[in-house]
């Protein structure tokens, strides 16, 4: 495990009596404290950067909804010009053969 040391014994060792195994853990508690003030600036660093980072991926999803909708939209006038384009074709045609028939009858009468 993590807070395991050396031949499975905490990392602390044995605490021995007087002024230099006092010293050694006093020692070793200013290092573990100091190494987790650096963890803790490093966590307070990465967690500004996943909320600025959280924010930025919800801009851009809202701006990718948006262009979705602007493709869908842009498809769906295309569509609707297309369809109208179909109908003035369609009449187009229809006036055409009127005009063609319209021609050969005048055509007709004047013989």
């Amino acid at each position: 495990m993590w807070f395991e040391g050396i031949n499975g014994r905490s990392g602390l060792g044995r605490i021995t009596r007087g002024g230099d195994g006092n010293q050694a853990l006093n020692d070793r508690l200013l290092d573990a404290e100091r190494e987790a003030g650096f963890h803790e600036r490093d966590m307070s660093a990465f967690e500004r950067e996943r909320i600025d980072l959280e924010h930025r991926v919800t801009r851009m999803e809202a701006e990718l909804e948006a262009l979705r909708q602007r493709r869908l939209e842009a498809y769906a006038r295309w569509w609707n010009a297309r369809d109208d384009r179909d109908r003035a074709l369609h009449v187009c045609r229809k006036l055409r053969r009127r005009v063609d028939r319209a021609r050969r009858r005048s055509g007709d009468e004047d013989d």
